[in-house]
């Protein structure tokens, strides 16, 4: 009896062992962000993605900068904001 419960465990393990996936690889970091150093993100208010500051799209509103994640959530939300 003992044996078997031995051998449950090992397959037990062996299987949560393959199971594992890969550690995902780390983003490159943009050439000009220090070592180290977390990128500010940005939420677009035109549909709710963040996205790190580097790669948002900024459009201005009077004395107001917003950062987008697309030209096309930009000038949606431009348009929208302007009409009312």
């Amino acid at each position: 009896m003992f044996q078997l419960i031995l051998l449950a465990a090992i397959v037990y393990i062996l299987f949560k062992w393959l199971r594992q996936s890969p550690p995902a690889a780390p983003r490159p970091r943009p050439p000009d962000q220090p070592a180290g150093q977390v990128e500010e993100m940005v939420q677009d208010p035109a549909c709710g993605t963040w996205v790190p500051l580097s790669q948002a799209i900024a459009g201005r509103q009077g004395n107001v900068t917003h950062h987008f994640c697309s030209t096309e959530c930009r000038d949606k939300y431009l348009e929208e904001t302007n009409h009312k």
